[in-house]
């Protein structure tokens, strides 16, 4: 493990936790991240991981898919059980394949290497702004008029705790798939784009693929009930975008 417990007393909340077996590349990213105002925490291991995870509560976690212990899909689910720090994830495999897995365990982000480090540092910059404003909007007093709730019909999701019910039942969504399913129950029967749902949940357009938008719109149907194969909450509009029926539940 690459860091001391007196480093470990000393690391704020923009701390970068980064995941990957090859010195080599811990140390150019490490050097980018900390010219940038970052705290940078390394793990060379998922083992080692999980316990940094746990001491520094890291604002962003970068995962190399490649780790000698465990694979980093298994290590990115054991991980998404602690903490809700952005995951993104840095590896060789890039297939279409790879990134749906990677999204769908819990990650945030998928980055194919090699990568440029300019657009690394501009993703990490994203998720670690819209997760400081996530945890600063969750720990303000809220009025009792319940507006940190949404309710559309049998879904209720409490933005406060990033909580979701469907007919009752708490339903397990990870950060980004609850931002994204509260955009949709916002603007109910609007045909909205990827392009812009990824500006307005991801909070960027051109750094990401759309393919990120149709994993999580996947997972949120799955997750809630509505059948993948023929949706009715969130339909698909080809070439067109998504709309949420807000009276089918």
């Amino acid at each position: 493990m690459h860091i001391t417990v007196t480093e470990v007393e000393r690391l704020n909340e923009q701390t970068i936790l980064h995941v990957e077996d090859e010195r080599e590349i811990r140390e150019l990213v490490g050097l980018y991240l900390k010219k940038e105002g970052f705290q940078v925490a390394e793990a060379s291991t998922a083992k080692e991981a999980f316990q940094l995870v746990a001491d520094i509560e890291p604002t962003l976690i970068l995962l190399d898919v490649h780790l000698p212990d465990i694979d980093g899909f298994e290590a990115c689910r054991c991980i998404r059980q602690t903490t809700e720090a952005p995951i993104i994830f840095l590896s060789c495999k890039d297939s279409e394949m790879d990134r749906v897995i990677g999204l769908s365990v819990g990650g945030d982000d998928y980055v194919g290497k090699p990568f440029s480090m300019n657009e690394l540092l501009a993703r990490v910059k994203v998720h670690t702004r819209r997760y400081k404003q996530l945890q600063s909007a969750v720990t303000q007093e809220e009025p009792s008029s319940e507006r940190h709730i949404l309710r559309s019909r049998s879904i209720v999701l409490d933005q406060k705790r990033y909580e979701c019910y469907v007919r009752g039942e708490l339903v397990q969504l990870s950060p980004k798939e609850f931002e994204l399913l509260a955009f949709f129950m916002k603007h109910p029967h609007q045909v909205l784009s990827a392009d812009q749902l990824l500006q307005s949940v991801w909070g960027y357009d051109t750094v990401v693929d759309t393919k990120t938008v149709s994993v999580h719109i996947g997972n949120i149907r799955r997750k809630i009930g509505d059948d993948p194969k023929h949706p009715r909450l969130i339909v698909t509009l080809r070439r067109v975008g998504y709309k949420f029926d807000a009276d089918v539940y």
